[in-house]
């Protein structure tokens, strides 16, 4: 299993294929599997040399107490090149993992090329949206009502008191609530909870409104047909100026798994047709 240190944490990562560089970065609660489940490890690397790691916190990686922002966790982003002697690269996020991309993208403007976002939430933008009209929270807000924890549309981002409830539960409760999420689910948030994860991911961190409008990089902005966040993608492709938008057929908030195919593909057009001026890199570790 290759690790590296990054800003003093261990960091879990695998890398596939030769060629300009993309990095892959999942979203809270995930961790890098996602994208050897949608293939895109396998089907991208055909093109680039491919790295993804588990963020902190997540998956093998380090479990440091706070630093989980988008501005904390871009930084990780840029250290994990800088070990791997990535000059630059495109990003490639998925929900969370898509504001670190764009965070990067702002701070680090010469080290990232393009960015792909796939159902970003931006806590700056977080106004478009009303989750609320979105089946599968309501559907996963019921479930969570009958093992205990209460969760509101007023407050639906804020994970910082979902994981408190959850560390709290006890008893028959508990129960319920392991064998709606599942057991790994459940182990992976008890980990997050004892750390600032869940109030660091919904601060915009420096991240403002104005400053996302500003990413000039080519831009792919990704979204299921039924995401809860399509005001979002209409925001994108209308303010940042090199910015397109896209759907996935059939899908909700997690199209690398919910119609990987599609998913990958779009993405993969997209990444070869911005690449054509991004030199060869070194080949895959």
């Amino acid at each position: 299993m290759p690790k590296l240190v990054a800003n003093g944490i261990d960091f879990h990562y695998q890398q596939s294929g030769a060629g300009p560089d993309v990095v892959l970065i999942h979203g809270v609660t995930g961790d890098l599997s996602i994208w050897f489940l949608s293939e895109a490890m396998g089907i991208l690397g055909r093109s680039f040399r491919v790295t993804a790691f588990d963020l902190r916190g997540h998956g093998y990686s380090g479990l440091p107490k706070s630093g989980y922002t988008s501005f904390d966790q871009a930084g990780d982003c840029l250290a994990i090149m800088d070990a791997l002697d990535i000059e630059h690269a495109m990003l490639l996020g998925h929900s969370f993992g898509a504001v670190i991309a764009t965070h990067a993208a702002v701070l680090f403007p010469a080290r990232v090329d393009a960015i792909v976002l796939s159902d970003p939430c931006f806590p700056a933008l977080r106004h478009l949206e009303d989750v609320s009209r979105w089946g599968h929270w309501q559907n996963f807000r019921q479930e969570a009502a009958l093992a205990g924890v209460t969760l509101s549309d007023e407050h639906w981002y804020d994970l910082g008191r979902f994981f408190d409830q959850v560390l709290h539960l006890d008893g028959e409760r508990l129960l319920r609530f392991r064998q709606a999420v599942g057991l790994p689910g459940f182990h992976r948030l008890l980990r997050l909870a004892e750390t600032t994860c869940g109030d660091d991911a919904k601060v915009p961190a420096g991240l403002t409104e104005d400053l996302i409008a500003s990413v000039t990089q080519p831009a792919l902005g990704i979204f299921g047909e039924h995401s809860p966040f399509l005001a979002t993608s209409d925001y994108l492709a209308t303010h940042l100026p090199n910015c397109i938008a896209r759907t996935v057929a059939g899908a909700k908030h997690r199209a690398p798994e919910e119609n990987a195919a599609e998913f990958v593909r779009i993405v993969n057009d997209f990444l070869v047709a911005n690449s054509s001026a991004v030199p060869m890199v070194k080949a895959a570790r």
